[in-house]
């Protein structure tokens, strides 16, 4: 039976260690990310929205363009694919 890994938290230590998992363990493990959006919009972007040099659209990272083989995405109730 294989190991289920359960990361709460989408941000870059959730992400990284999402990455990690998949890369050392391949199909070895189940892995499950939950977070609370969909996206990451990097810290300092807002400050580019904000002062209409970009729009969020633009800056905003969808989770499901980062998540690696194995590893399987929920945001809120709802899972991502």
């Amino acid at each position: 039976m294989k190991k289920r890994i359960l990361v709460l938290g989408a941000g870059f230590g959730g992400l990284e260690l999402c990455t990690m998992l998949s890369e050392a363990f391949d199909n070895g493990i189940d892995v499950t990310l939950i977070d609370k959006g969909d996206a990451f919009i990097f810290g300092y972007s807002k400050l580019d929205v904000m002062f209409g040099r970009t729009t969020l659209d633009a800056v905003r990272l969808p989770y499901k363009e980062f998540v690696k083989p194995g590893v399987r995405f929920f945001a809120g109730d709802n899972q991502v694919d």
